[in-house]
């Protein structure tokens, strides 16, 4: 954060916009000014336009350049720090941006607005921590799903929550769902998917697995990951694609879950309502979910196998 002592060469500075911008360039955090009733863009630094996805902002005002913050109420905040001429900070405030390609993403910001003495402007400041706060839900989501599976909660509780975990931490409304191998080795059977409509979870129970049949099918078959990135075009969904349409699924991706062993147990896959391709944020977890779903389920057929085996104590006349 900047002191008072910046903030006093920032308003000396204030009618070299240019100088402003190349001090501000190459900073770590995000930074921006706006000055002005209407809250107009004078500055805005490289960490600032790659968080909101936008590059042609200087010159337009916050409802012009980004309506969603305008939205959000971000205009009001600013406004009342021009009027208080008192900082506004927040830590952890969740706040959602709409990139140029129209995709929203829900971000969490340690930010700081304050006003520029002797200036109509107001100096934005901050960091994304949206990927800290991830990783500490992770953490805590990981280790509650951990503790189902040593208590022998039922296999679908524990990968329901297993599934949650990439729901609750996406910023692009993905749909978790877990199919679990059977026994012959040739059918996807329903596992967990808390967010997907029952009738597509019941119509894909059962289906035998190969070399084109949608993404879950194929990467079952396979034994490696399917990126399905437009459902209704993609070759392997010709014969599902029309009942995933119908539920409102437009992309899908599969990863298979493995055994230490290689062997495939199931599937793991991520839909979503709208055509998209996979990025590095989308998939930093899949490691995370398939190894521990292989766990998972690992142990509930090690279970089961024991319950089988185990002899039975018919009982003998005296």
């Amino acid at each position: 954060m900047y002191g008072e002592r910046m903030l006093e060469q920032l308003a000396h500075r204030a009618n070299d916009v240019e100088q402003l911008g190349r001090m501000f360039e190459h900073a770590p955090g995000f930074m921006a000014v706006v000055e002005g009733p209407d809250l107009t863009f004078a500055v805005a630094n490289q960490a600032f336009r790659k968080l909101v996805g936008r590059n042609d902002l200087i010159g337009k005002t916050l409802t012009e350049a980004l309506p969603e913050l305008d939205d959000q109420g971000i205009d009001e905040i600013l406004t009342g720090v021009a009027r208080s001429g008192e900082a506004f900070v927040a830590h952890a405030l969740p706040l959602t941006v709409v990139r140029e390609n129209l995709m929203p993403e829900e971000l969490v910001l340690d930010l700081v607005f304050q006003p520029v003495p002797e200036s109509s402007g107001i100096f934005i400041q901050g960091h994304d921590v949206t990927d800290d706060k991830r990783s500490h839900m992770l953490r805590t989501a990981h280790a509650r799903v951990l503790g189902l599976a040593i208590s022998d909660s039922p296999l679908e509780q524990t990968l329901g929550e297993l599934i949650r975990i990439v729901e609750s931490t996406s910023s692009t409304g993905v749909l978790g769902s877990i199919l679990l191998l059977d026994a012959d080795g040739k059918r996807l059977l329903h596992g967990a998917a808390p967010s997907l409509p029952k009738a597509y979870c019941d119509a894909i129970h059962g289906t035998e697995i190969g070399a084109c049949v949608g993404s879950c099918g194929t990467a079952a078959y396979l034994g490696a990951a399917v990126y399905v990135s437009d459902i209704a075009t993609d070759p392997l969904w010709a014969d599902f694609k029309d009942l995933a349409l119908s539920h409102g699924l437009r992309a899908c991706w599969s990863i298979p879950i493995l055994t230490r062993g290689r062997d495939v147990v199931g599937t793991f896959a991520m839909y979503h309502r709208e055509p998209r391709e996979p990025t590095f944020r989308d998939l930093m977890l899949v490691d995370l979910i398939t190894q521990t779903a292989a766990l998972v389920i690992d142990r509930e057929r090690a279970h089961a196998a024991v319950q089988n085996a185990a002899p039975t104590h018919d009982s003998v006349p005296g």
